[in-house]
């Protein structure tokens, strides 16, 4: 499954950028922020039990995995998932082979493990992976425009 791993890890050069008129965050607290998203997502795949709990699915939740796009500016971090300003390319590096690690662990996974978002509410394993993906593409989204919007 593609995750955007690999593009997140293209992205780490130009961590350093930033484009105030785009986003708040520089390229890297952008790849920041997904690392810390999937390590925390997959953790709490990992630490719990089956079958999930009920969930209300609500219709924004619907039009996320459906239209499989986060509107921008909408939604906010939950503590956990802020990043630093000051994240070394090192650092980086070394969050993102953790989260490929956990990526793997996660999908071999029970598909009754689950995750509550704090937006979405419990999400079973594929849907939770699915999330990780909807919200990687979304900011190397961000990631692109505050790239182009540099080079102008």
């Amino acid at each position: 499954m593609n995750y955007g791993l690999s593009d997140l890890r293209s992205s780490v050069e130009r961590a350093a950028l930033s484009g105030p008129g785009v986003s708040a965050w520089s390229v890297g607290m952008h790849i920041h922020h997904c690392c810390l998203a999937m390590i925390g997502i997959c953790q709490s795949l990992v630490d719990s039990t089956p079958p999930p709990p009920r969930s209300q699915w609500s219709p924004i939740t619907s039009l996320v995995f459906l239209s499989g796009r986060i509107p921008r500016g909408r939604g906010k971090s939950p503590d956990v998932a802020v990043p630093r300003q000051d994240v070394s390319q090192d650092e980086l590096f070394r969050l993102l082979d953790r989260s490929e690690q956990i990526l793997v662990e996660a999908s071999q996974l029970d598909s009754g493990t689950w995750y509550r978002h704090f937006a979405f509410d419990v999400l079973d394993r594929d849907k939770s992976l699915k999330l990780i993906r909807i919200h990687n593409r979304h900011h190397l989204r961000i990631i692109a425009d505050i790239t182009a919007a540099v080079r102008q």
